[in-house]
């Protein structure tokens, strides 16, 4: 099966207290967060972090191992594992707050310019159902 990955921001962080940004990637079936380095969240800036068209990759090239041992704040979430999920518009950020089905809980964030919120109220709503909802 020939899966693909889409790059839906390069401004996701984890939370306020974590100032550097990573990539949100979107796969059929989960979701990856990849830290950036402090130079390219500042060369991010306040605007879109991604270009038109969406960057894509085969899924095979996000490894699960490299990418959550790479740092502590890089995430592989497994839609089938998430128990509940709040996707929420901010006035400057946007967030997703995930609660897993271990109890575990996940918070990502990302600049409102970027297409994450649209495009993950869209994949969300159709794989998590009852599970998923907007704030």
């Amino acid at each position: 099966m020939n899966e693909t990955a889409r790059l839906i921001s390069r401004s996701c962080t984890t939370g306020w207290a974590d100032w550097i940004h990573g990539e949100l990637w979107l796969l059929p079936r989960h979701l990856v967060r990849r830290r950036l380095t402090l130079h390219e969240t500042r060369a991010n800036k306040n605007g879109r972090t991604v270009p038109v068209p969406l960057p894509e990759v085969p899924a095979s090239a996000l490894a699960q191992r490299d990418i959550t041992s790479a740092h502590r704040t890089n995430k592989f979430l497994l839609l089938d594992e998430v128990a509940e999920a709040r996707l929420h518009r901010g006035i400057l950020t946007d967030r997703l707050a995930l609660k897993m089905r271990d109890g575990s809980r996940h918070k990502l964030l990302w600049l409102k310019d970027d297409p994450a919120h649209k495009i993950l109220g869209t994949a969300l709503g159709h794989s998590l159902g009852p599970r998923f909802r907007r704030d």
